[in-house]
Protein backbone atom coordinates (compact mmCIF):
# COMPACT_ATOMS: atom_id res chain seq x y z
CA UNK A 1 0.00 0.00 0.00
CA UNK A 2 1.51 3.34 -1.41
CA UNK A 3 1.28 5.98 1.79
CA UNK A 4 -1.75 8.13 0.34
CA UNK A 5 -3.67 4.67 0.40
CA UNK A 6 -2.36 4.21 3.92
CA UNK A 7 -3.09 7.67 5.10
CA UNK A 8 -6.40 7.41 4.16
CA UNK A 9 -7.28 3.95 6.07
CA UNK A 10 -5.43 5.72 8.92
CA UNK A 11 -7.73 9.02 8.85
CA UNK A 12 -10.94 7.22 8.34
CA UNK A 13 -10.12 4.92 11.17
CA UNK A 14 -9.15 7.88 13.36
CA UNK A 15 -12.17 9.75 12.43
CA UNK A 16 -10.61 13.24 13.43
CA UNK A 17 -7.32 15.17 12.01
CA UNK A 18 -4.10 14.01 12.78
CA UNK A 19 -0.35 15.12 12.39
CA UNK A 20 1.60 13.30 9.57
CA UNK A 21 3.85 12.32 12.17
CA UNK A 22 0.99 10.35 14.14
CA UNK A 23 -0.54 9.22 10.70
CA UNK A 24 3.11 7.45 9.72
CA UNK A 25 3.06 6.06 13.17
CA UNK A 26 -0.24 4.54 12.74
CA UNK A 27 0.61 3.35 9.26
CA UNK A 28 3.59 2.00 10.43
CA UNK A 29 1.77 -0.34 13.41
CA UNK A 30 -1.02 -1.45 11.17
CA UNK A 31 1.47 -2.75 8.58
CA UNK A 32 0.17 -0.38 5.87
CA UNK A 33 3.42 0.17 4.64
CA UNK A 34 6.61 -0.92 4.42
CA UNK A 35 9.36 1.42 3.95
CA UNK A 36 13.24 1.15 4.02
CA UNK A 37 13.62 4.63 4.47
CA UNK A 38 14.64 6.34 7.36
CA UNK A 39 12.40 8.71 7.53
CA UNK A 40 8.78 7.73 6.75
CA UNK A 41 7.30 10.71 8.62
CA UNK A 42 9.08 13.21 6.45
CA UNK A 43 8.19 11.31 3.54
CA UNK A 44 4.22 10.79 5.04
CA UNK A 45 4.12 14.54 4.87
CA UNK A 46 5.57 15.59 1.68
CA UNK A 47 3.32 13.40 0.27
CA UNK A 48 0.25 14.98 1.51
CA UNK A 49 1.87 18.33 1.60
CA UNK A 50 2.08 17.75 -2.53
CA UNK A 51 -1.54 16.02 -3.19
CA UNK A 52 -3.63 18.81 -1.23
CA UNK A 53 -2.23 20.84 -3.60
CA UNK A 54 -4.20 18.64 -6.51
CA UNK A 55 -7.83 19.49 -7.32
CA UNK A 56 -9.09 16.09 -6.73
CA UNK A 57 -6.93 15.24 -3.40
CA UNK A 58 -8.69 13.10 -0.88
CA UNK A 59 -7.16 15.08 1.97
CA UNK A 60 -7.48 18.67 3.27
CA UNK A 61 -5.34 20.24 5.68
CA UNK A 62 -6.40 22.09 9.01
CA UNK A 63 -3.55 22.97 10.56
CA UNK A 64 -0.43 22.89 10.47
CA UNK A 65 1.50 19.67 9.88
CA UNK A 66 -2.71 18.50 10.53
CA UNK A 67 -4.68 16.63 7.98
CA UNK A 68 -8.14 15.08 7.43
CA UNK A 69 -9.98 13.65 5.02
CA UNK A 70 -11.47 15.80 2.42
CA UNK A 71 -15.01 16.64 2.94
CA UNK A 72 -17.84 18.16 0.16
CA UNK A 73 -16.58 21.88 -0.39
CA UNK A 74 -20.38 23.41 0.57
CA UNK A 75 -22.94 20.31 1.20
CA UNK A 76 -26.11 22.40 0.07
CA UNK A 77 -23.79 22.48 -3.36
CA UNK A 78 -23.06 19.36 -3.47
CA UNK A 79 -26.62 18.17 -2.87
CA UNK A 80 -27.76 20.16 -5.69
CA UNK A 81 -24.95 18.82 -7.90
CA UNK A 82 -25.65 15.25 -7.29
CA UNK A 83 -29.71 16.10 -7.73
CA UNK A 84 -29.09 17.25 -10.96
CA UNK A 85 -26.73 15.02 -12.78
CA UNK A 86 -29.39 11.96 -11.33
CA UNK A 87 -31.67 13.64 -12.80
CA UNK A 88 -29.32 13.64 -16.01
CA UNK A 89 -28.71 10.42 -15.83
CA UNK A 90 -32.77 9.59 -15.93
CA UNK A 91 -33.46 11.83 -19.18
CA UNK A 92 -30.28 9.82 -21.00
CA UNK A 93 -32.10 6.54 -19.51
CA UNK A 94 -35.52 7.58 -20.80
CA UNK A 95 -33.96 8.37 -24.33
CA UNK A 96 -31.89 5.57 -24.46
CA UNK A 97 -34.80 3.22 -23.76
CA UNK A 98 -37.33 6.17 -26.84
CA UNK A 99 -34.93 6.45 -29.59
CA UNK A 100 -34.90 4.06 -32.65
CA UNK A 101 -33.42 0.81 -32.57
CA UNK A 102 -30.78 1.62 -35.15
CA UNK A 103 -29.84 4.37 -34.01
CA UNK A 104 -29.00 2.69 -30.75
CA UNK A 105 -27.04 0.10 -32.07
CA UNK A 106 -25.01 2.67 -34.30
CA UNK A 107 -24.89 4.71 -30.78
CA UNK A 108 -23.28 1.80 -29.49
CA UNK A 109 -20.73 1.34 -32.59
CA UNK A 110 -19.92 5.33 -31.77
CA UNK A 111 -19.05 4.22 -28.15
CA UNK A 112 -16.81 1.23 -29.25
CA UNK A 113 -14.96 4.17 -31.23
CA UNK A 114 -14.92 6.15 -28.17
CA UNK A 115 -13.38 3.39 -26.33
CA UNK A 116 -10.76 2.81 -28.36
CA UNK A 117 -11.81 0.33 -31.31
CA UNK A 118 -10.68 1.34 -34.75
CA UNK A 119 -13.30 3.50 -36.74
CA UNK A 120 -12.46 1.47 -39.75
CA UNK A 121 -13.56 -2.24 -37.75
CA UNK A 122 -17.01 -1.02 -36.66
CA UNK A 123 -20.10 -2.93 -38.56
CA UNK A 124 -23.29 -2.01 -37.44
CA UNK A 125 -25.66 -5.42 -38.46
CA UNK A 126 -28.94 -4.65 -39.90
CA UNK A 127 -31.06 -4.59 -36.64
CA UNK A 128 -33.70 -6.39 -38.71
CA UNK A 129 -31.75 -9.31 -40.07
CA UNK A 130 -28.77 -9.37 -37.23
CA UNK A 131 -29.15 -12.82 -36.30
CA UNK A 132 -28.08 -12.07 -32.89
CA UNK A 133 -24.80 -9.78 -33.19
CA UNK A 134 -25.49 -6.14 -33.52
CA UNK A 135 -22.44 -4.52 -33.82
CA UNK A 136 -19.15 -5.77 -34.67
CA UNK A 137 -15.83 -4.04 -33.81
CA UNK A 138 -11.48 -4.74 -33.53
CA UNK A 139 -9.49 -3.42 -30.85
CA UNK A 140 -5.67 -3.36 -31.56
CA UNK A 141 -3.78 -3.16 -29.18
CA UNK A 142 -0.52 -1.91 -31.06
CA UNK A 143 1.06 -3.82 -33.47
CA UNK A 144 1.09 -6.59 -30.50
CA UNK A 145 -2.55 -7.94 -30.55
CA UNK A 146 -6.25 -7.78 -32.34
CA UNK A 147 -9.39 -8.58 -30.28
CA UNK A 148 -12.11 -9.19 -32.45
CA UNK A 149 -15.73 -8.22 -30.59
CA UNK A 150 -19.37 -9.22 -31.16
CA UNK A 151 -21.47 -7.08 -29.77
CA UNK A 152 -25.49 -7.50 -29.03
CA UNK A 153 -27.69 -4.40 -27.60
CA UNK A 154 -30.43 -5.89 -25.19
CA UNK A 155 -32.67 -2.68 -24.85
CA UNK A 156 -35.08 -4.17 -22.37
CA UNK A 157 -36.67 -3.46 -18.96
CA UNK A 158 -36.79 -6.73 -17.69
CA UNK A 159 -33.23 -8.69 -16.35
CA UNK A 160 -31.22 -10.60 -19.17
CA UNK A 161 -31.05 -13.98 -18.18
CA UNK A 162 -28.48 -16.83 -19.18
CA UNK A 163 -30.13 -18.41 -22.32
CA UNK A 164 -29.55 -15.22 -23.80
CA UNK A 165 -25.79 -15.66 -23.26
CA UNK A 166 -25.78 -19.15 -24.35
CA UNK A 167 -27.59 -18.34 -27.89
CA UNK A 168 -24.85 -15.32 -28.18
CA UNK A 169 -21.94 -17.48 -27.45
CA UNK A 170 -23.46 -19.91 -30.26
CA UNK A 171 -22.95 -17.25 -32.83
CA UNK A 172 -19.90 -16.44 -32.02
CA UNK A 173 -17.06 -16.97 -34.39
CA UNK A 174 -13.87 -18.70 -33.42
CA UNK A 175 -12.02 -16.03 -32.55
CA UNK A 176 -14.31 -13.46 -31.32
CA UNK A 177 -15.15 -12.35 -28.30
CA UNK A 178 -18.83 -12.24 -27.02
CA UNK A 179 -20.56 -8.97 -24.76
CA UNK A 180 -23.89 -8.20 -23.82
CA UNK A 181 -24.93 -4.28 -23.55
CA UNK A 182 -28.21 -3.93 -21.62
CA UNK A 183 -30.32 -0.87 -20.79
CA UNK A 184 -31.29 -3.23 -18.01
CA UNK A 185 -29.59 -5.49 -15.95
CA UNK A 186 -28.35 -9.13 -15.45
CA UNK A 187 -30.17 -11.92 -13.86
CA UNK A 188 -27.76 -14.21 -11.09
CA UNK A 189 -27.72 -16.94 -14.07
CA UNK A 190 -26.67 -15.05 -16.77
CA UNK A 191 -23.74 -13.83 -14.55
CA UNK A 192 -22.72 -17.16 -13.47
CA UNK A 193 -22.97 -18.79 -17.63
CA UNK A 194 -21.04 -15.48 -19.24
CA UNK A 195 -17.94 -16.51 -16.58
CA UNK A 196 -18.65 -20.14 -17.00
CA UNK A 197 -15.66 -22.25 -17.01
CA UNK A 198 -14.37 -24.66 -20.30
CA UNK A 199 -16.52 -21.66 -22.07
CA UNK A 200 -16.13 -18.61 -23.93
CA UNK A 201 -16.25 -15.83 -21.92
CA UNK A 202 -18.93 -13.26 -22.49
CA UNK A 203 -18.61 -9.58 -21.03
CA UNK A 204 -21.37 -8.03 -19.91
CA UNK A 205 -22.56 -4.02 -19.40
CA UNK A 206 -25.67 -3.40 -17.34
CA UNK A 207 -27.93 -0.21 -17.59
CA UNK A 208 -25.91 1.84 -14.37
CA UNK A 209 -22.36 0.72 -16.48
CA UNK A 210 -23.67 1.79 -20.23
CA UNK A 211 -24.69 5.36 -18.62
CA UNK A 212 -21.32 5.82 -16.49
CA UNK A 213 -19.60 5.11 -20.60
CA UNK A 214 -21.46 7.21 -22.03
CA UNK A 215 -21.37 9.94 -19.68
CA UNK A 216 -17.44 9.26 -19.20
CA UNK A 217 -17.39 9.61 -23.11
CA UNK A 218 -19.26 12.74 -23.53
CA UNK A 219 -21.32 10.51 -25.98
CA UNK A 220 -25.05 12.90 -25.75
CA UNK A 221 -23.87 14.63 -22.38
CA UNK A 222 -21.31 17.45 -21.82
CA UNK A 223 -20.08 18.70 -18.90
CA UNK A 224 -19.59 22.25 -17.14
CA UNK A 225 -17.20 22.96 -14.71
CA UNK A 226 -17.73 25.00 -11.92
CA UNK A 227 -15.29 26.73 -9.86
CA UNK A 228 -15.86 27.33 -5.84
CA UNK A 229 -13.31 29.71 -3.96
CA UNK A 230 -12.40 28.94 -0.28
CA UNK A 231 -9.55 31.20 1.83
CA UNK A 232 -6.68 28.76 2.13
CA UNK A 233 -6.77 29.27 6.37
CA UNK A 234 -3.45 27.83 6.68
CA UNK A 235 -1.81 30.08 4.31
CA UNK A 236 -3.06 32.97 6.06
CA UNK A 237 -2.34 31.65 9.51
CA UNK A 238 1.30 31.56 8.21
CA UNK A 239 1.60 34.86 7.20
CA UNK A 240 -0.20 36.35 10.60
CA UNK A 241 2.16 34.07 12.41
CA UNK A 242 -0.63 31.42 14.15
CA UNK A 243 0.10 28.21 15.13
CA UNK A 244 -2.66 25.22 14.09
CA UNK A 245 -3.76 25.56 17.71
CA UNK A 246 -4.75 29.39 17.51
CA UNK A 247 -1.94 30.79 19.43
CA UNK A 248 0.76 33.33 18.30
CA UNK A 249 4.06 32.02 17.15
CA UNK A 250 6.61 32.94 19.50
CA UNK A 251 9.30 35.55 18.53
CA UNK A 252 12.71 34.57 19.47
CA UNK A 253 14.41 36.15 21.87
CA UNK A 254 18.11 37.60 21.91
CA UNK A 255 20.37 38.29 24.50
CA UNK A 256 20.79 42.38 23.29
CA UNK A 257 17.26 43.97 21.95
CA UNK A 258 17.88 45.53 19.05
CA UNK A 259 16.07 48.77 18.50
CA UNK A 260 14.14 47.86 15.04
CA UNK A 261 15.42 50.29 11.92
CA UNK A 262 13.72 53.37 10.84
CA UNK A 263 11.40 52.87 7.98
CA UNK A 264 12.32 54.73 4.71
CA UNK A 265 10.79 57.63 3.40
CA UNK A 266 8.81 56.22 1.27
CA UNK A 267 7.87 52.75 2.28
CA UNK A 268 7.27 49.68 0.15
CA UNK A 269 4.51 47.12 0.78
CA UNK A 270 5.38 43.77 1.35
CA UNK A 271 4.93 41.13 -1.94
CA UNK A 272 2.37 38.61 -0.92
CA UNK A 273 3.81 35.51 -0.59
CA UNK A 274 2.46 33.07 -3.68
CA UNK A 275 2.41 28.95 -3.60
CA UNK A 276 2.18 26.88 -6.20
CA UNK A 277 1.76 28.54 -10.06
CA UNK A 278 4.33 29.80 -11.92
CA UNK A 279 6.44 30.42 -8.38
CA UNK A 280 6.79 26.91 -7.54
CA UNK A 281 7.22 25.78 -11.52
CA UNK A 282 10.05 28.47 -12.19
CA UNK A 283 11.93 26.82 -8.66
CA UNK A 284 11.47 23.46 -9.64
CA UNK A 285 12.68 23.76 -12.85
CA UNK A 286 15.91 26.02 -11.44
CA UNK A 287 16.23 22.38 -9.10
CA UNK A 288 15.91 20.05 -11.77
CA UNK A 289 17.81 21.96 -14.06
CA UNK A 290 20.88 21.81 -11.59
CA UNK A 291 20.08 18.15 -10.86
CA UNK A 292 20.53 17.24 -14.50
CA UNK A 293 23.77 19.03 -14.48
CA UNK A 294 25.04 17.31 -11.64
CA UNK A 295 25.34 20.38 -9.34
CA UNK A 296 22.49 18.68 -6.60
CA UNK A 297 22.61 15.29 -5.23
CA UNK A 298 20.53 13.25 -3.67
CA UNK A 299 21.87 14.13 -0.06
CA UNK A 300 22.41 18.04 -1.11
CA UNK A 301 20.69 20.93 1.62
CA UNK A 302 20.37 24.29 0.20
CA UNK A 303 20.42 27.17 3.20
CA UNK A 304 19.06 30.77 2.91
CA UNK A 305 19.62 32.15 6.03
CA UNK A 306 17.58 32.67 8.93
CA UNK A 307 17.30 28.69 9.41
CA UNK A 308 15.88 28.06 6.48
CA UNK A 309 16.56 25.54 3.68
CA UNK A 310 15.35 26.00 -0.02
CA UNK A 311 16.33 22.33 -0.33
CA UNK A 312 16.52 19.41 2.19
CA UNK A 313 16.35 15.45 1.97
CA UNK A 314 13.45 16.12 4.11
CA UNK A 315 10.38 18.69 4.10
CA UNK A 316 11.78 20.89 7.24
CA UNK A 317 13.57 23.64 7.28
CA UNK A 318 16.93 24.01 9.84
CA UNK A 319 15.04 25.33 12.76
CA UNK A 320 12.51 22.42 12.64
CA UNK A 321 9.68 23.70 11.11
CA UNK A 322 8.25 21.95 7.89
CA UNK A 323 8.04 23.44 4.46
CA UNK A 324 4.88 25.31 4.26
CA UNK A 325 4.64 24.35 -0.07
CA UNK A 326 6.84 21.80 -0.30
CA UNK A 327 7.36 19.67 -3.68
CA UNK A 328 9.59 16.64 -4.42
CA UNK A 329 11.96 17.11 -6.98
CA UNK A 330 13.39 14.10 -9.14
CA UNK A 331 15.78 12.98 -7.14
CA UNK A 332 14.39 12.68 -3.48
CA UNK A 333 14.88 15.77 -2.31
CA UNK A 334 12.03 18.48 -1.29
CA UNK A 335 12.12 21.99 -2.31
CA UNK A 336 9.95 24.78 -0.27
CA UNK A 337 7.66 27.09 -3.08
CA UNK A 338 6.16 29.10 -0.74
CA UNK A 339 7.95 32.38 -1.49
CA UNK A 340 7.05 35.85 -3.24
CA UNK A 341 8.22 36.54 -6.89
CA UNK A 342 11.00 38.78 -6.29
CA UNK A 343 12.17 36.58 -3.35
CA UNK A 344 11.45 33.08 -5.67
CA UNK A 345 13.77 34.66 -8.42
CA UNK A 346 16.62 35.28 -5.74
CA UNK A 347 16.12 31.75 -5.13
CA UNK A 348 16.85 30.72 -9.07
CA UNK A 349 19.86 32.79 -8.93
CA UNK A 350 21.14 30.76 -6.15
CA UNK A 351 19.74 27.66 -7.72
CA UNK A 352 21.89 28.68 -11.07
CA UNK A 353 24.80 29.53 -9.36
CA UNK A 354 25.01 26.82 -6.98
CA UNK A 355 28.17 24.45 -7.71
CA UNK A 356 27.53 21.92 -4.77
CA UNK A 357 28.96 21.52 -1.35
Amino acid sequence: MNFLDAAYHVLQAAGEPLHYTEIARRALERNLIDTEGQTPEATMGARLYVDTQTPDSRFRRVGRGVFALATPVQQPIARQINELNQAVRAQLRDRLQTMPPDRFEALIGELLIALGFAEDTIQVTNYRKDGGIDVRGVLKAGAIAEVKVAVQVKRWKNNVQAPTVQALRGSLAVDEQGVIITTSDFAAGAKREAQASAKARISLVNGEQLLDLLIQHQLGVKTETLTILSLDKEWWDDIAGIESNGAKQPVPSTTKPVPPPSPPPNPVPPLPMLHGGKVARMLIEAAERAIREGRIDAHTRIETGHARYLVNTEPMHKNGREFFSPRQLSNGLYIETHASKDYARRQVQLLNKWKGQ
